[in-house]
């Protein structure tokens, strides 16, 4: 990928995460609080609801890592310090 795309990818990952990670959140919490009441027998609910709190947490951490690609100023500070 392309600088000026890498920062046009961070940018906006930036902009959205705030109201990303909010309804993350809420969602996590419903499938959570859903998890926590099924029934012994409910074992295929209880994954699937699983499935999907592990799904928000893997886009959760690819969009956080959008946030931090193509940032000079992290590259140069980190090269600052080593040498």
């Amino acid at each position: 990928m392309k600088e000026a795309e890498l920062k046009a990818r961070e940018q906006a990952a930036r902009r959205e995460y705030p109201e990303t990670r909010a309804a993350f959140a809420r969602v996590r919490e419903a499938a959570t609080a859903k998890i926590f009441a099924t029934r012994p027998g409910e074992q295929e609910k209880r994954e699937e609801l699983y499935r999907l709190v592990h799904i928000l947490d893997e886009v959760e951490r690819e969009l956080v890592s959008a946030m931090g690609q193509g940032r000079e100023e992290i590259e140069a500070y980190l090269e600052e310090l080593v040498t």
